[in-house]
């Protein structure tokens, strides 16, 4: 009997994924912990592993399906086991000899190989698009051959050497406003691309998180300065003595994990018929990536020091940017932090990630005019956001959380003094 391979349980909230790729084709043999099949989700893309040793009978599903846990995805003939016969094909007709490969020209750039998208800053996409050039023809220099501006300006180069006339670059706005013509020429008015990969999934997340939690979000600020001075005093030697940067990142988890243990309906999951209060403490941290926001988790935050927190966010966030997370480390979290003020915002109103019922937005740093003891002075200030769910969180539990948060980070004395 065929051993059947089916997609399993990818993790929490993890309910379906989309074949990337498969690493093995009908007929080929496979032994245990083979990769078999590469699934992407809106968390991380995982490999399926086969746990027989045997023959690859048939592929159930192709890549771009989309498959929900529990899919067949193929059967395998266990070794021992005398696979299915395949279905006889008929002959068929040799194909022409193809013509001899012409030349290509000197200077110009060799294609991005087949079947995989060329990675690139929306900079340079659209540098692309303004000199008409096609992704698919561009080597790229970059990691993991990511293509970089000095690629795609050497491609034009190389292109008007071949035309044997200069190409003109990206036109530059003029000072003086030019009213569009009347009629725009065909197809440069738009772009059309697929909702496909990581971007699909987190749009599909977005909106069921909409639809589950009752959104409320309070506002207050942070006065920043007794940290930003205590962070200047002692990054350098941080980053000598421990190879990470000092962020602001491990403060605020800190006080968000000794905020959380107060006030434990802020750590919490709901369903239909239950409040689920977990008494661990695992806190997600939002990292860009070109494919989207993904959010690595940091386990256990209330047992770890400072330094351990930096330490670990730093690599995270380094090998999320990568793409070289694993499954268990961006899953399991009870609480997010998204910090938009890296980006320069100075509000916003984050989405909630499901099943969790709380997230925090960290905004941009700046010096402001404050009032204090009667007096202005300059501070380093910044808004938080806390977005809560509703349906289990009171708004007095939410400001009392968000108040013992920005106490703490506000006088970090007293949240070393409670480092466990």
């Amino acid at each position: 009997m065929a051993f059947e391979v089916v997609v399993p349980q990818m993790g929490e909230s993890v309910l379906e994924g989309t074949i990337v790729e498969w690493k093995v084709a009908e007929g080929d043999k496979v032994k245990v912990n083979q990769p078999l099949v590469e699934i992407m989700t809106d968390k991380v893309n995982v490999e399926i592993p086969s746990e027989v040793e045997g023959v690859i009978e048939k592929i159930q599903a192709q890549p771009g399906d989309l498959v929900p846990v529990g899919q067949l995805l193929c059967t395998i003939a266990a070794k021992g086991a005398v696979p299915a016969p395949a279905e006889k094909k008929k002959d068929a007709p040799a194909p022409a000899k193809a013509a001899p490969a012409k030349k290509a020209p000197a200077g110009a750039t060799a294609p991005v190989p087949s079947g995989k998208k060329a990675k690139m800053a929306p900079a340079v996409r659209k540098l692309i698009r303004d000199y008409g050039l096609d992704a698919a023809t561009i080597a790229g220099t970059g990691t993991d051959g990511r293509i970089t501006r000095e690629d795609v300006e050497k491609a034009a180069a190389a292109r008007s050497t071949v035309a044997g006339a200069a190409q003109p670059k990206p036109a530059v706005p003029a000072a003086k406003y030019t009213p569009p013509p009347a009629t725009a020429p065909a197809g440069a008015t738009e772009e059309r691309m697929p909702l496909e990969g990581p971007r699909k999934l987190i749009a599909e997340h977005m909106v069921r998180s909409r639809q589950t939690s009752a959104h409320v979000t309070t506002f207050e600020d942070c006065d920043f300065t007794n940290l930003v001075e205590y962070r200047k005093e002692h990054k350098d030697q941080f980053l000598a003595t421990y190879g990470a940067k000092l962020t602001y990142m491990p403060f605020i988890m800190k006080a968000a994990a000794e905020g959380l243990r107060e006030f434990p309906a802020m750590n919490a999951s709901l369903t239909d018929t239950e409040i689920i209060l977990k008494k661990y403490y695992n806190i997600g941290v939002a990292v860009a990536r070109e494919n989207g926001l993904i959010v690595p988790v940091v386990k256990n935050v209330d047992q770890k020091s400072i330094i351990d927190l930096a330490i670990e966010v730093n690599d995270l966030g380094t090998r999320a940017r990568d793409e070289q997370l694993t499954l268990d480390e961006v899953q399991g979290g009870t609480f997010t932090l998204t910090n938009a003020g890296m980006f320069g915002a100075t509000a916003s109103t984050p989405v909630i990630n499901q099943p969790q019922v709380a997230i925090l937005g960290i905004h941009n740093i700046s010096e402001k005019p404050v009032v204090r003891n009667g007096e202005i002075v300059i501070r380093h200030m910044s808004t938080f956001g806390l977005s809560f769910d509703h349906r289990l969180i009171d708004g007095h539990i939410a400001v009392q959380f968000l108040h013992m948060v920005i106490g703490f980070l506000e006088n970090p004395a007293s949240l070393l003094l409670r480092l466990r």
